[in-house]
């Protein structure tokens, strides 16, 4: 009885299922609108997708047709699908290439001359593949897939004058300068270069006049020994003789500005290595007085043991303040000071992160001291990826660390120069100064970019470009000695196109001082510092006893 009643019971179940639909197969329909190739429509349908709506209603498409919404969304009533018909069509186009003008600088010809045209100017032409690429028959799209130069463009070259003829430009103080390997000096006047006795194998690491222009120190390499190069001093006067002041590796050296009777050097020194840069820096600084007397020896103490800093091994930047207290420091990724009076040691003022030259080189912001000795401007590598080339020019006040941007995208060998105080033309009560800098012309690749010469005021303001005239090609050198301020504050030596300049800011007068083809550097300008009140030189004639060649330099050997 038992089994009988089990078996009414399934069946029963069995009887119950087979009335009952399953939930996955139960069906619904829904409205759409469907639009495709110019037409709209509403559709009833029970497809699940848009895939299946669209083989419902016999739509197929292209291989770069869109479905707005995708092909996979669920239809839900009142969805709107639009089909897109896509096409493409590649077209070539030709485009006049414009030519750019160029101006070429004749220091013979006068500023009053008119131009002369050297080169005709002829634009290109370039042939831009462009891919079009059309929406349900609109264009949508444009682009340039491929640019085939066909012709190249030709620069218009004009000569202008300047009214630079070559002659004698006279000037305050001495003026040195490196021309051809030989140490060349200029007292007050560029009509008789004099040629001083280094004693040659200059390797133009230290060049810089003593602030009142007495004595020219220098590094020479040394050949044949252990020791990449030394230090050495000469007196300017015409019978000076090169002294060796018994120091080797010197990476840094400089005059204290604040000292005239008893000339002061600071210096820096590395170790010789078998690697690549040549050494690896100690990063200590040394301070010694300069020996006056032919018996007195050159007695130097260490400030400054070693400081630890990013990519130490190249070394930093230096330079002394005006009123000789501090001297400001450079590494890879910081700026600061270091006390002198208190024996402080690295004061950092500010932090950024370093540039990576992916080389055996490390880039070091370049640094100049206000003439009051308050603020330092520097080059800044700017962002956080330490291989992007974006470099700008800053200023900090070494007492308080407050800092800020004084000129965008300048480039990585800006190298900003701050001029002594200078008369103020609109207030005889007060000084002025402004700042020199170079600015590359392609900021994007200011590694390899060109630079022009440009002059701000003290505040960053009435930034204003002084060399070359716009449109002239420019060749400034990449190291940060390339230019010189006079006392005056209104006039600056440079060199471009390996030649040595002279600019006088007053009068927009430029001059060229080397008129040979010898390759100038390193130019430095005395008096400074404290000896522009105290012990200025004076300009001066050749020496009649002195024998000249034509050219108005001394004669070879004498």
């Amino acid at each position: 009885m038992a089994r009988v009643l089990v078996w009414l019971w399934l069946a029963l179940v069995l009887v119950a299922c087979a009335g009952r639909t399953p939930g996955f197969a139960v069906t619904t329909s829904v409205t759409v609108s469907l639009t495709a190739d110019g037409h709209t429509r509403e559709i009833t349908t029970q497809a699940g997708n848009v895939r299946e709506l669209l083989d419902e209603a016999g739509l197929t498409l292209n291989p770069a047709d869109l479905a707005e919404p995708p092909l996979f969304t669920p239809l839900s009533a009142g969805l709107n699908v639009h089909i897109i018909r896509v096409t493409e069509s590649i077209e070539i186009i030709e485009h006049s290439i414009p030519f750019q003008r160029r101006s070429v600088r004749n220091e013979s010809m006068s500023a009053d001359a008119p131009p002369l045209i050297l080169q005709v100017g002829k634009p290109g032409l370039q042939e831009i593949t462009v891919r079009i690429v059309y929406h349900d028959g609109l264009e949508f799209e444009r682009q340039d897939t491929q640019v085939s130069v066909v012709e190249e463009a030709v620069d218009e070259i004009m000569m202008i004058g300047v009214g630079a003829a070559p002659g004698n430009v006279e000037f305050a103080g001495y003026l040195a300068y490196i021309s051809g390997g030989n140490s060349i000096i200029l007292r007050g006047s560029s009509a008789f270069p004099e040629q001083l006795s280094t004693g040659g194998n200059l390797d133009q690491r230290v060049f810089a006049l003593s602030p009142d222009g007495n004595y020219l120190l220098y590094t020479r390499t040394t050949p044949g020994t252990l020791t990449f190069n030394s230090l050495w001093v000469v007196a300017t006067n015409r019978d000076g003789e090169p002294r060796p002041l018994d120091v080797d590796n010197v990476l840094w050296a400089a005059w204290n500005p604040a000292q005239v009777a008893q000339p002061q050097i600071a210096y820096t020194t590395g170790v010789p290595t078998d690697l690549a840069p040549g050494w690896e820096a100690n990063n200590d600084i040394w301070l010694g007085s300069l020996p006056l007397g032919e018996d007195d020896e050159f007695e130097p103490e260490q400030l400054v043991e070693a400081y630890p800093a990013t990519y130490g091994w190249w070394g930093g930047n230096y330079v002394w303040s005006p009123d000789g207290r501090f001297i400001a420091y450079s590494f890879a990724d910081e700026v600061g000071i270091i006390g002198l009076e208190t024996a402080t040691s690295h004061v950092r003022l500010q932090e950024f992160t370093e540039y990576n030259t992916r080389s055996d080189w490390v880039w070091v912001p370049s640094l100049s001291w206000s003439p009051d000795s308050r603020y330092l401007a520097y080059t800044r590598h700017t962002g956080d990826d330490p291989e992007a080339t974006t470099f700008d020019t800053w200023a900090v006040d070494a007492a308080s660390g407050v800092a800020g941007r004084f000129a965008s995208q300048t480039g990585i060998w800006s190298h900003p120069f701050w001029s002594p105080f200078a008369a103020n033309p609109f207030s005889p009560d007060r000084s002025i100064s402004q700042i020199a800098f170079l600015r590359a012309t392609n900021p994007l690749d200011s590694l390899r970019s060109s630079y022009t010469l440009w002059l701000m005021d003290q505040d960053g303001s009435n930034a204003r470009q002084v060399y070359p005239p716009t449109g002239e090609n420019s060749r400034f050198p990449q190291k940060q000695q390339f230019m010189a301020w006079s006392s005056s504050g209104q006039e600056i030596v440079f060199i471009y196109n390996d030649a040595l300049y002279l600019l006088n800011l007053a009068t927009g007068e430029i001059h060229r001082i080397t008129q040979d083809d010898n390759v100038a550097s390193n130019p430095t300008w005395a008096p400074y510092g404290q000896a522009t009140a105290i012990d200025a030189p004076e300009t001066t004639s050749p020496p009649e006893e002195t024998p000249e060649t034509p050219g108005g330099g001394p004669v070879p050997g004498e």
